[in-house]
């Protein structure tokens, strides 16, 4: 510590030398995933060729799939019926409840 203090009195060694490690594993931590994502891709080639399928995901132009899902939406709100939406409050008159008395929950002097 005495050394540190000597050699590196405002602490700018110190903080480059954080700074770098932080940068660096978040580098190799890209550097990971980006590895993992390439691999799993890999693999899901592997297996869609292994199971007889296409290796291609663009079999289908997005335009249709676009349009698909356009009228697969369509049709599924067409179904609904159309409600009014009218906001009716009825006032209900309540009958006395001594559930509700304080007179009862008080407690009487001793």
């Amino acid at each position: 510590m005495e050394n540190l203090q000597n050699n590196d009195p405002w602490g700018i060694g110190m903080t480059i030398t954080a700074m770098a490690v932080v940068f660096l594993s978040l580098l190799l931590l890209i550097f990971a995933f980006f590895l993992i994502g390439k691999v799993a891709i890999r693999i899901g080639k592997y297996r869609t060729k292994k199971a007889g399928g296409h290796a291609t995901q663009e079999l289908i132009p997005g335009e249709v799939i676009a349009a698909i899902t356009t009228a697969l939406y369509e049709v599924a709100e067409d179904t609904h019926d159309l409600e009014n939406t009218v906001l009716t409050i009825h006032k209900v008159a309540r009958a006395y409840s001594p559930w509700s008395s304080k007179i009862y929950g008080l407690r009487e002097p001793i």
